[in-house]
This record gives C-alpha cells, sequence and structure tokens, in this order.
C-alpha cells in the first residue's frame, strides 16, 4: 500500500488471530490540579497491558470545541533488551503535556523485570523474548493508540505524536518510524544504534536466544532513518555517558536526507 511502511525483516508484524477487545475507559481521577487520569489494561492474545489516559481538567464551559492532541509516552528505563512497566514515578514526565493542553497516552512494553540485578537468567531471557515478540515495543504503541482512539472521542487523529526519553526516546523514534499515525517525534536522548550499545552484552544475548543480536540490529532507529517522514525533535546531551554523541549526530545527517524536517 503506497505510504505505508513495511517492517523489514526482523520486524515483522506477528500473525495473531485473537482479536483484541478493548475495556471501557472508565471513570478517570484527578492525580494533580487540572489533571484527570483513566487507567485500563488492555489484553493482546492473553498479554496484559497498562495503559493511562491523561486528560485536561477543565469546567465544562471552558472546554474548546477544537478535538486535543496527543502525546504517545512510552515509559523510561529500560535496557533495551527487555520491556517496562508504567511506574508512579513516571508521571511527572507525562503531566506538563497534560498541563499544556495535550491528552498523554503512556503505556507499558511486554518483557519488564521487576528487579533486573536479582532476576534468574531465565526470566531475563523470557522478558528478552517477550520484548522481541512485541517488535520492541511497536506493537504495545499501537495498541496503546489504537484504544485511545477508539475510546476517546475528543482526540484529534491529526495530531498524533509520540515522545520520550533514554530509552522511551529509543521507541519513540521507531514508532514515528512505522506508525503513520504519528504526526511529529520529541527525542531525548535517544539510542539510534542499538546493537551497538549493546555489542558487549549480544553474544550472552545470543546463546540463550538465538537470532537476537540481529533483533537488536533491526530494531535500531538508525537502521530505518528513511521511514522517519514527520517533524522530529531530537535532543542529546554531550555529557551523557551512556550514548556516544555521534550517535545522535549520525541518525540527525541521515534524518536529513529524507522528507522529514529535523531539529537537533
Amino acid at each position: 500500500m503506497p505510504g505505508k511502511p513495511t517492517p523489514p525483516p526482523g520486524l515483522p508484524a506477528k500473525a495473531n488471530t485473537t482479536p483484541v477487545v478493548f475495556p471501557e475507559l472508565g471513570p478517570g481521577r484527578v492525580v494533580e490540579p487540572g489533571v484527570t487520569v483513566h487507567e485500563v489494561t488492555i489484553n493482546r492474545g492473553g498479554v496484559p497491558m497498562k495503559v493511562w489516559v491523561y486528560l485536561p481538567q477543565k469546567p465544562v464551559e471552558k472546554v474548546p470545541a477544537e478535538k486535543l492532541a496527543l502525546v504517545l509516552v512510552p515509559p523510561a528505563g529500560s535496557t533495551l533488551c527487555v520491556g517496562m512497566a508504567l511506574a508512579e514515578g513516571d508521571r511527572p514526565e507525562h503531566y506538563p503535556y497534560v498541563k499544556a493542553g495535550f491528552a498523554v497516552v503512556a503505556f507499558e512494553i511486554d518483557g519488564h523485570v521487576a528487579n533486573t540485578p536479582e532476576a534468574s537468567d531465565a526470566a531475563l531471557v523470557n522478558c528478552s523474548r517477550e520484548v522481541r515478540d512485541a517488535r520492541a515495543g511497536l506493537d504495545n504503541a499501537k495498541a496503546a493508540l489504537d484504544f485511545a482512539l477508539a475510546k476517546v472521542p475528543t482526540l484529534d487523529t491529526e495530531r498524533v505524536y509520540v515522545a520520550g526519553h533514554s530509552s522511551a526516546a529509543t521507541l519513540a523514534l521507531l514508532v514515528a518510524e512505522f506508525e503513520p499515525r504519528v504526526k511529529a517525534c520529541a527525542a531525548y536522548a535517544p539510542c539510534p544504534d542499538v546493537a551497538s550499545l549493546l555489542a558487549p552484552f549480544t553474544p550472552d544475548l545470543e546463546s540463550d536466544l538465538r537470532g537476537f543480536g540481529e533483533f537488536l540490529k533491526i530494531s535500531s532507529p538508525q537502521m530505518h532513518a528513511e521511514q522517519l517522514n514527520c517533524p522530529l525533535f531530537l535532543f542529546y546531551a554531550e555529557d551523557d555517558t551512556a550514548v556516544r554523541v555521534r550517535q545522535s549526530v549520525n541518525f540527525y545527517e541521515r534524518v536529513r536526507l529524507t522528507k522529514a524536517s529535523a531539529v537537533i
């Protein structure tokens, strides 16, 4: 289909005949002045995933006639070879968007490890398999967006954005590359080359999960820079000790060659 990115080898869409049945949005609760959140759990083929939908809280007489722009926000803190759950500590990142008038949809990534230092090798391998099967979180992002658009009629489908920092910024780039409904992306200190970052650990991962090294390579945003066709705000810090500045600069230079407009 013209204009629709096709997942390359290593990031195929999984064949799953189990229909996804979305729960109702349910009542929200005020978590911060001016901020209401609805917390739900989606089951994707038997795999549960939490989704938090934030909406600006305004008096009825002041609710604007126009629909709300939406920001997708993945959870940060992942090692990029396992997933990530939502936690209370994530909320401060969500509030500013809502207070600025946006709706926010935060979602979990399959394959979360509750306590990585104490997790068994078998648990880590299983979580790595889960994040691979969820296409590095692309399937989680899609399910969260599908749910929000289906259950919140006040959202503007023409103003869907994705933003994140650190590992969440890495997924934000992937989502912007593969999700045609996303109109712009803000990535704060992402890791465009996941395979390079995790190269020291790849042999051990490969010994337990054959082909995982290729998955890390193909799930690196730099591999799909030519598919990013929306405006991008790319932030990096020169004193970042986790990801080399050159990664972001290289990614920016590749994006500049596409139709996307990028600011670094």
